[in-house]
C-alpha cells in the first residue's frame, strides 16, 4: 500500500500564513469561472490535496457543501481552523475512496506535481473519476516541464522576513530526468538574551526588514536570505525538500482519457488557451453522463400492432 504523503506537516505553520493565502485568489476565480458553473447550488464539492484550506471557506460561504481530503495532518489542523464547517480527510490522493459522489473535483497549486510517477499519477486521476457523478467536473493544474526547465534553475524565487522568521523557496529542475524539487529553508528568531549591541541594531534591522518587505524589492530581499545565517547568526535554520515530477501535458491529456475523463481542455489561470513556459497549465475535465445499460432481451418493448 502506497504511504500517505505527509511532507507538507514541516512547514504547516509557515504554508498557512504565507502561500495558502497567496495563492488562493487566483485560484478561487479559475473556479468561479471553470467549475462552479457546473456545480448544483448547495452541490458537493471535494478539494483534493486542500492544504490550509483557504479556499473551503469562500466555497461554504457560496452555499456549496466541501470536503477537503490531504495527506498532511498538519496542513488539515490549520483548515479546520480556517474553515470549520467544512468536513474533512486525512488521505493520500493515490489512495482515497470515499463513500459520497462529488459534483466536482478540484486541486490547486500543482499539488498533483508531487506524484512522481505517471502510475501513481493515473491512479490519482482514476480514483477522482471515480468519486465523481456522473456529468462532473475536474478541475487541476500542474507545472510542466517547460515552464520547470524555464524557472526553477537553482535560484530563490520567493521569500520573506518578519520580526520573528524568515523563509526562502529555492526551486531546481533536471530535464534529463524529468525531476526536480523545491527546498523550504526556514529562519526562526532564537529564543536567547541578546546582547547589548544586538539589542541596540535590532530596530534598525526591523526596520529594513519592514522595507524589504515590499514588492519591489524582492531582488534585495532574495539577497538578503541567501546570506540570512551571517546576517542573524543567532537564529535557527531548517531546510526542507519538496520532489516533484514534470508531467507532459499530452502525456496528462491521454492518462484522462484513458481512465475515463472525456473533453479534457488545458489553459493558463486566466483562461488563454495556449500554455507557454510562463504560465501553468491548468485542466479541466467531465466525466460522461451515465449510459444507459443495453436492454435484455425479456424487457424488450413490445411492437404494436399492426
Amino acid at each position: 500500500m502506497t504511504e500517505r504523503y505527509t511532507d507538507y506537516n514541516n512547514w504547516a505553520w509557515l504554508y498557512n500564513r504565507t502561500m495558502g493565502p497567496e495563492y488562493s485568489q487566483p485560484q478561487l476565480r479559475l473556479l468561479e469561472r471553470v467549475l462552479l458553473p457546473h456545480v448544483p447550488k448547495g452541490g458537493n464539492i471535494l478539494d483534493l490535496c486542500c492544504g490550509t484550506g483557504q479556499l473551503i471557506q469562500p466555497l461554504l460561504a457560496s452555499g456549496y457543501q466541501v470536503t477537503g481530503l490531504d495527506g498532511s495532518r498538519e496542513m488539515l489542523s490549520y483548515a479546520r481552523q480556517n474553515a470549520p464547517e467544512g468536513s474533512y480527510v486525512l488521505e493520500d490522493a493515490r489512495t482515497f475512496d470515499l463513500p459520497q459522489a462529488f459534483d466536482g473535483v478540484f486541486s490547486t497549486s500543482a499539488s498533483l506535481n508531487h506524484i512522481m510517477s505517471l502510475q501513481e499519477l493515473s491512479q490519482v486521476l482514476e480514483r477522482v473519476h471515480r468519486s465523481l457523478k456522473p456529468g462532473g467536473v475536474f478541475v487541476f493544474d500542474l507545472n510542466h516541464p517547460g515552464q520547470l526547465e524555464r524557472w526553477w534553475r537553482g535560484q530563490p524565487t520567493e521569500g520573506e522576513i518578519s520580526r520573528y522568521y524568515a523563509w526562502m523557496i529555492t526551486p531546481h529542475y533536471d530535464a534529463s530526468l524529468a525531476q526536480g524539487a523545491f527546498d523550504v529553508k526556514i529562519f526562526q528568531s532564537s529564543t536567547r538574551k541578546l546582547g547589548f549591541f544586538e539589542r541596540l541594531l535590532s530596530p534598525l534591522k526591523q526596520l529594513t526588514y519592514n522595507l524589504l518587505s515590499r514588492p519591489r524589492f524582492i531582488g534585495l530581499r532574495l539577497k538578503l536570505l541567501q546570506n540570512f545565517a551571517r546576517v542573524e547568526p543567532g537564529w535557527e535554520s531548517k531546510t526542507f525538500s519538496y520532489p516533484v515530477t514534470g508531467h507532459p501535458i499530452g502525456v496528462v491529456k491521454a492518462a484522462l482519457e484513458q481512465v475515463g475523463f472525456r473533453h479534457v481542455s488545458v489553459q493558463t489561470i486566466d483562461g488563454a488557451p495556449d500554455i507557454d513556459n510562463n504560465h501553468s497549465a491548468h485542466f479541466i475535465c467531465t466525466k460522461p453522463p451515465s449510459v444507459a445499460p443495453p436492454m435484455s432481451p425479456d424487457r424488450a418493448p413490445v411492437a404494436a400492432p399492426e
